[in-house]
């Protein structure tokens, strides 16, 4: 039996959580090729895992990350060719590059890119093939509407990162005690990457007993040596957890951390599911200045600025989380919450109207 839809990502599963958005609206079987870097076992429900292993971490030199890429753009490559698919979806841009002339040749008109990064794009040969694969594609799809800064010109849809999260357990969050009289908690929650610029916060806030910081995920353990060399007593650190603790995680903190850093397109345009969060929960979260992140938070007022720089920051957070007048927040997550409904919807009829062609053109 021919399957319509193979899915390729550059990373493991569980590193693309958006890929339930796509599977969702799909009313067949698919495959998925993708990238093992951690060395896990893995299932999102294909009829086939194609999986290249290859184990690479945060330090990998830049030779072994190109071997990487090599490796995958041969594997992927075979299993194109080899299978008839009705449509490909490419889970990042990256990927829909290395593939391009295996997708112009074989599904031309029959993928959909995915776009959640920055990558090459200030590099003329990459931005050029990039425009090559967009232009062949039938469907452009980016997480943030910065992107088209950098980006090709192109007819692109936006799908953003929000979270499957009941009424009932946004009920719960808003719900709770605000901690009015205990420590203001600040995590951050899911892959711990960028080490440096956690250093860096976490000297910031460093035995400020009025802030607790929590950083949760996998790569928290390697800030453990950092925290005890310098005797910083108000962290918390957690290593990997189940993806169904995440909420809980939630559950006991105050104010969300996005401070991942700035002045590099790979953070400045870039919406991260910690805003998306921070929006359906009801909580406040930290974003770094001169981001699209602060224009979004900040400007849809559930966001609060954190320049590192200025000692003065920590007073002021302090004094604005204390003094938040929790209905008119409320509203103004909400208000944002119904544009992100608005874009996803958009969003679902447009890949539903690219499966019903995939469709038709079975005839």
């Amino acid at each position: 039996m021919q399957r319509k839809i193979c899915f390729v990502g550059l990373s493991n599963i569980q590193a693309v959580p958006y890929l339930d958005k796509y599977i969702k609206l799909l009313k067949c079987e698919y495959d998925i090729i993708y990238w093992d870097r951690k060395g896990i076992e893995e299932d999102c429900g294909a009829i086939n895992h194609y999986v290249m292993k290859y184990a690479i971490n945060t330090d990998a030199t830049q030779l072994e990350k190109a071997v990487g890429y090599y490796k995958f753009k041969r594997y992927a490559q075979r299993i194109l060719r080899r299978e008839n698919y009705k449509g490909v979806i490419l889970l990042s841009g990256n990927i829909a590059v290395l593939l391009r002339k295996t997708l112009k040749k074989k599904y031309k008109n029959k993928y959909i890119v995915d776009i959640r990064d920055y990558f090459k794009e200030s590099n003329k040969w990459y931005f050029k093939a990039e425009k090559d694969v967009l232009d062949n594609s039938a469907l452009a799809v980016i997480s943030s509407n910065a992107f088209k800064i950098f980006l090709p010109e192109h007819k692109y849809y936006i799908i953003h990162n929000s979270q499957d999260i009941t009424r009932e357990q946004v009920g719960q969050f808003r719900m709770k005690d605000k901690r009015k009289n205990k420590q203001i908690v600040i995590s951050c929650i899911g892959a711990i990457r960028f080490i440096n610029q956690f250093k860096k916060v976490l000297e910031y806030f460093a035995n400020d007993n009025r802030f607790l910081i929590r950083f949760i995920g996998y790569g928290a353990d390697e800030l453990k040596n950092f925290c005890e060399e310098r005797n910083i007593s108000n962290v918390y650190l957690h290593d990997r957890f189940p993806p169904e603790k995440t909420l809980d995680y939630y559950y006991d903190t105050d104010i969300i951390m996005n401070l991942y850093g700035n002045n590099t397109p790979l953070l400045d345009y870039a919406l991260s599911n910690k805003l998306y969060y921070a929006a359906q929960l009801g909580i406040p979260i930290l974003v770094c200045p001169k981001t699209y992140m602060e224009e979004i938070a900040v400007g849809n007022g559930f966001g609060f600025t954190l320049n590192l720089d200025d000692e003065s920051m920590s007073d002021k957070l302090y004094e604005y989380y204390r003094s938040i007048d929790w209905e008119k927040f409320y509203k103004n997550c909400d208000n944002f919450i119904q544009q992100v409904v608005e874009d996803n919807n958009i969003f679902s009829e447009a890949v539903k109207s690219f499966l019903v062609k995939l469709e038709n053109a079975e005839g």
